[in-house]
C-alpha cells in the first residue's frame, strides 16, 4: 500500500507558483524551488517528476485561481455593468501580488517559454482566451454598445485583452497607474459609471 502524501499539494503547488513567477523558470533552481514548496527532494521527485512538470502545475493553479477570480469578476453583474467590470479588472492588483512588481505569470509564460514549449504555449493561450470570452461578454453588458454586432463585440474584445496583457507586463516595472476608467471609456466611447 502506498504511504499518503505528507505535504499539502495546493500549498505546495503555490509556492512553486510564486517562486516561478517572481523569478522566471530558467533562473529558478531547484533549492529555490524545494524551498518554495516545503518539498524534500524526494517528496518533490515522487509527486512532480521534474522541474518542468512543477512548472505546468503551476500555470494550472495560476489558471484556476487567478485567471478563474477575473473570470468571475468580469461575470459578477452585482459589481456593476459590463464596463465597470472591465475597469475593475484592470484596476485590481495582481493575484497573490507581494510588494515587489512582477507582472503577469501568463505574460511572464508566454515570453520566456511560449515561443519554444508547446505546452505552455497551449495552457497560456487557453488562458488568454478564457480571459477574451469574458470580456466580450462583459461587453455585452454594456448599454451603449449592445447595439455592436457580434464581430464588432469580438474586435473590442480582443483589443482589450491585449491591452490588460500588456498593462500587466508594464506593472512590472512598477507602471500601474493608468486612469483605465477614462482610457476604457475613451476606446469604447462609452460612459463608464
Amino acid at each position: 500500500m502506498a504511504r499518503p502524501r505528507e505535504f499539502d499539494m495546493d500549498a505546495a503547488v503555490d509556492g512553486a507558483m510564486q517562486i516561478f513567477w517572481r523569478l522566471g523558470y530558467a533562473a529558478t533552481n531547484l533549492p529555490e524551488l524545494l524551498s518554495a514548496m516545503g518539498l524534500s527532494r524526494g517528496s518533490f521527485y515522487k509527486a512532480f517528476g521534474d522541474k518542468h512538470s512543477a512548472y505546468l502545475a503551476a500555470l494550472d493553479h495560476y489558471d484556476r485561481n487567478c485567471i478563474g477570480a477575473a473570470v468571475r469578476l468580469l461575470g459578477d453583474r452585482s459589481r456593476g455593468d459590463g464596463a465597470a467590470r472591465i475597469v475593475q479588472l484592470f484596476e485590481q492588483t495582481g493575484c497573490g501580488e507581494g510588494v515587489a512588481p512582477r507582472g503577469c505569470f501568463v505574460c511572464n509564460a508566454m515570453v520566456e517559454l511560449g515561443p519554444h514549449d508547446r505546452t505552455v504555449a497551449a495552457k497560456t493561450a487557453a488562458m488568454s482566451s478564457r480571459l477574451d470570452a469574458a470580456i466580450y461578454d462583459a461587453l455585452g453588458d454594456i448599454d451603449d454598445l449592445k447595439h455592436d454586432d457580434t464581430a464588432s463585440r469580438h474586435r473590442k474584445a480582443a483589443i482589450i485583452t491585449r491591452l490588460y496583457l500588456g498593462a500587466q507586463a508594464m506593472s512590472k516595472t512598477g507602471d500601474k497607474d493608468a486612469d483605465w476608467k477614462n482610457l476604457l471609456g475613451e476606446l469604447l466611447d462609452c460612459e463608464i459609471a
